[in-house]
Order: structure tokens, then C-alpha cells, then sequence
């Protein structure tokens, strides 16, 4: 059953690369809840939310050309999602005109959490940095590419059980460093 909804999207990105725009609706009713819910969450307004999904829908009908080669499109998606909240975020602190004694607005109040997001992401490109060449490659094309194991497998001529080796090692690696580093316990 899991290979039948895999074909589908798989069938449906190309459609979308293809500016197919009801495909893309169908795109859009499937994912719009879920990346309203993790907007709202963070913006704590419903019209800035409403505002970015639509922006970040955009961006992906922008960029549909590159849909048919993402493997883990809902991952793909809220990379993006999590990266517009971060700029819209940043961009609200920036442009917020605070006074001697103003209060922070309430949707901007989400700051400390990109900070520490921020913190976490630097920390977490500093791990990824000391991992050897081919953990380093492997890890950026699951994690950042969206590509399976088996398709990465087949682009870099390995074993597929290979690969798995080295996504599991760079993942302990980087939950070490992250453990050194105190940013959260052992797990």
C-alpha cells in the first residue's frame, strides 16, 4: 500500500513539474493543513500564517521543475516551510520599530525560538563539517537532497547497506557532538 501513495505523489510531482495546475491543487489540499498548523504554531497569527503558506507555495510551483527528483516530498516541504518561518521571523524582529519601553509585539515574541533554532542549526553544520567526505555526501543527500538510501545507492556506485552505514554514523556523530556541546541530554 505504502509503494501505491509513493507512485501516486511521484506521479503527481511530475505532473506539477509539468504546470499541470490542477495537480498542483490537489499538492496544495493535500499539504496545506499541515504546514498551517507548524506555521501557526510558530507565527501565533493566523493571517501571518496563512500569508507565508501561501508564499511557500508559491516558492515550490516556482521551483516545480525540481519536484520530480525529491524522494521525500512532505520532508522536502517542510524544510522549506521551516526555512520562511525563520526569514518571515527574522524579517518581523527586523523590521519592528521598538521604542524605550514598547512591548514586543505578540507574533514576534517567537524569537527566542529562532535563536535557539539558529544556535541549533550552527551547531548542527559544525558537526556536519567534521564528518568524513563520503558520511558528509551521504548524509546531505538524505537529509538536504531528500533522496532514499537506494537512490543514493545507485548514484554513488554503493551498497545500499553501505549507505545505511554511513547515514547511521553520520547521524551518531552528530547527536555526539550536539550532546558535547550540552544542547540537549542523551537520548
Amino acid at each position: 500500500m505504502m509503494q501505491k501513495n509513493d507512485d501516486s505523489e511521484r506521479i503527481l510531482l511530475r505532473q506539477v513539474s509539468e504546470g499541470h495546475r490542477p495537480a498542483f491543487t490537489v499538492l496544495y489540499d493535500r499539504y496545506w493543513k499541515k504546514i498551517y498548523a507548524t506555521s501557526l504554531h510558530y507565527l501565533k497569527s493566523a493571517e501571518w500564517a496563512e500569508d507565508l503558506v501561501q508564499d511557500i507555495f508559491l516558492k515550490i510551483w516556482v521551483k516545480r521543475l525540481v519536484l520530480p527528483e525529491i524522494e521525500n516530498f512532505e520532508s522536502f516541504l517542510f524544510i522549506v516551510a521551516r526555512n520562511e518561518i525563520v526569514s518571515a521571523i527574522r524579517k518581523r524582529v527586523a523590521d519592528a520599530p521598538l521604542r524605550d519601553g514598547a512591548e514586543v509585539p505578540a507574533a514576534i515574541e517567537p524569537a527566542d525560538n529562532v535563536l535557539q533554532l539558529k544556535q541549533t542549526e550552527q551547531l548542527i553544520e559544525d558537526a556536519i563539517a567534521q564528518l568524513p567526505p563520503q558520511q558528509k555526501l551521504v548524509f546531505l543527500l538524505t537529509r538536504r537532497g531528500g533522496l532514499s538510501h537506494e537512490t543514493i545507492a545507485r548514484r554513488l556506485g554503493l551498497n545500499t547497506r553501505t549507505v545505511n552505514n554511513h547515514a547511521s554514523r553520520a547521524l551518531l556523530h552528530i547527536r555526539q557532538y550536539l550532546r558535547k556541546q550540552g544542547h540537549f541530554g542523551a537520548r
